[in-house]
Formats: structure tokens, sequence, C-alpha cells
């Protein structure tokens, strides 16, 4: 079954283009072809993740397509083979990409519209943006890292969406703003479709370093424990489940190997083995089910 999978929240800064990006990478893995779209058309970032080979091949833009300058064929992006980590082999699927412009006039051409009429001409536009993309490619998954906020392009990817994860962190800024998405936003949208919202929440407190011992009381050895959570992070997300009237799909702690990184990396792809990998192939698992 295709599926679109919008990673939506309410603050910057809560992971969810590096979730994105390595979600989508780990289903080409698996044999799946994936389109990745940064719908962010205010601060993108997505190309970041795949290096300057593939931004060199960026000729239209998510921007150009919504204001009617060219076609969905126009923006797709041959993103595999992956050139950086082409050592690490191929993949068995591919992943397409479309990117958002960061330039300032970009941004204006759909952000600056006022008028009623060419602003629904946009978003017809953007609407039909799903299936001209579904039925003219081979895709599997259509991954889109959204804007974070209540801005008018960001609410409207969720209604494009059949999975939207709110990914936050464990801040009181996040907190109240995921609450108040659910409870003002979506819960119109739930009303009107079938969309799953789930909440995820990332980078949790107390698991800044990646690998923890774990003495071994009847063994003479160690081994290493993924836990993701504490009790008190438990507690939290019951009570944010309740408050939000949706579902935690899952939690991902906080490692520090990839928080303070100097480049944006595929650790997927790179790192298989790492405990982070292991999180977004458990994520992977829980879409397909």
């Amino acid at each position: 079954m295709k599926q679109v999978i919008t990673f939506h929240s309410y603050k910057g800064g809560t992971g969810k283009t590096t979730l994105a990006a390595n979600l989508a990478a780990l289903l080409a893995k698996n044999g799946n072809n994936v389109c990745i779209v940064d719908i962010d058309v205010y601060a993108p970032s997505l190309h970041a993740y795949f290096g300057d080979i593939v931004q060199n091949k960026i000729k239209n833009t998510l921007n150009d397509y919504i204001v009617g300058a060219c076609g969905v064929d126009d923006l797709l992006v041959q993103i595999t083979p992956i050139q950086q980590l082409s050592e690490k082999g191929s993949l068995a699927g591919k992943i397409m990409g479309c990117f958002a412009s960061p330039k300032r006039e970009d941004i204006l051409k759909i952000e600056g519209v006022k008028e009623d009429k060419n602003r629904m001409s946009m978003l017809k536009r953007f609407i039909n943006f799903r299936e001209e993309l579904i039925e003219k490619n081979d895709i599997d998954y259509v991954i889109m890292d959204s804007s974070p906020g209540i801005r008018f392009w960001a609410i409207n990817a969720l209604a494009l969406s059949d999975i939207v994860f709110l990914t936050l962190k464990m801040g009181d800024m996040d907190i109240g703003g995921t609450k108040m998405i659910a409870n003002e936003i979506l819960a119109q949208f739930k009303e009107q479709g079938n969309t799953k919202y789930y909440l995820l929440l990332n980078r949790i407190a107390g698991y800044c370093i990646p690998y923890l011992q774990i003495e071994q009381s009847h063994e003479n050895h160690s081994e290493e424990n993924y836990s993701t959570l504490t009790p008190v992070a438990d507690d939290f997300i019951k009570k944010l489940s309740s408050d939000t009237g949706i579902d935690v799909m899952t939690s991902i702690p906080c490692y520090c190997d990839i928080q303070f990184a100097q480049k944006e990396y595929l650790t997927v792809l790179g790192e298989p083995d790492h405990p982070f990998s292991q999180q977004i192939d458990h994520l992977k698992t829980l879409i397909e089910i």
C-alpha cells in the first residue's frame, strides 16, 4: 500500500528532518522506492543530507511547482546512488527527492500572496501534488518533512498524509505547542479523513551516551543496553497521550554523537549497528504493520 508519511512539529529543533531522511534511506535499503519531499518552504534543509552532488542537480523546486512554473516530473531529483556512502553498497530500492527553495524571493512567491483567488489556485496545485507524484512514478512511500508550527503550507501538508508523526522533545514549549496542534488543528482533520496521527518523542533526555554498559550479576561480562525510557519519561508519555488523545508511536533517546555532529548524516546507512539506526528500524517496522 502506498503511503504518505509526514513529520511535523510545533517548533523547530525536534530532529524531524533527521528522522525523515534516515527513515527514507532505510526504506530504500529494504527495497522500497521512496520520494522524500521538503515541505519546509520557510527554512528548507533536507538537501544537506544527500551531499553536494544532489544539491547541484536541483533545477526546479516545490516553490516553482506551487506557482505553476513546472510540473511534478520537473521537480524530481534522483538521489540514489548516494555518493558519499557508495562504499557501503547500493540500495535495493531508490530514493528520489523534491526540494524547496531557500531563496527569499522564492519563499515570497508563495507566502506573500494575498489575493484569495491566487492562493486557492496554488493550494489546488499543492493538493494535486500527492496524486500526480504517486500515479506517475513507481513510489511506495512519500516521506514529507514539513515546516514547524501552524503556518498555511504546513497545515495543508497534514491533509495530504496517511500518517502524521507529531515530533517533539520533552520541553514545556514543545509539549504545550503539540497539545495545541492536537486539540485545535488535528481535531478538525480527524473528522474529515482517515489520516493516522501519532506522537513521536525524540531526543529523550538522559541518554547522551549511546552505549550504556550494564553489569550482569549472573554472567561475567557486560552487554549493551539500548533502553529508551526512564520511569519519569514513561509517566510523562502516558499523560501526554491522554491529554492529546494521540497514541505514542515510539520514543527515541538523545545520542550526542548525532545531536552535535558537524554534518548531517544518514546514520542508518553509514552505521547500521548504531542504536539510533536500530530505533529507525523499529519505526519502519511499526509503519509497516
